[in-house]
């Protein structure tokens, strides 16, 4: 090598400040938007859960909507879900046998005026 080709090799010390700033932004960035739809499908599963066993053990069968989205409301309490509209569980049954849809749409704030909407629909058999 070339004397000019070694200075050039002894200069180089690291990363630059402005890249680990870029690198650090982008992974907080990332973080954030995973907690918040995280969260998200969290609650989701756990509402769907407790509806799915619902209808799993047979008791959703003798049960009116009312009933159910209380066992739901007791169930959210205990995991401090304050949030949920109740009023998004419908129930029917189709030849005696219960078929519950949860559908709702729920917003969550991301960074200054962008928010994250999921929108979910589910019905459970």
């Amino acid at each position: 090598m070339n004397k000019t080709a070694l200075n050039h090799l002894s200069r180089q010390r690291g990363v630059a400040s402005a890249v680990v700033l870029m690198i650090a932004l982008l992974l907080g960035l990332l973080f954030t938007f995973g907690l918040k739809v995280g969260s998200l499908y969290v609650d989701h599963n756990l509402i769907t859960g407790l509806c799915q066993g619902l209808i799993d053990n047979g008791e959703a069968n003798t049960l009116t909507v009312t009933e159910v989205r209380d066992r739901v409301s007791s169930t959210l309490r205990i995991n401090n879900i304050t949030d949920f509209d109740l009023n998004s569980i419908f129930m029917r049954k189709d030849n005696g046998e219960a078929i519950i849809t949860v559908a709702y749409e729920k917003r969550v704030p991301l960074v200054a005026n962008l928010d994250i909407v999921a929108t979910f629909d589910e019905s459970l058999r």
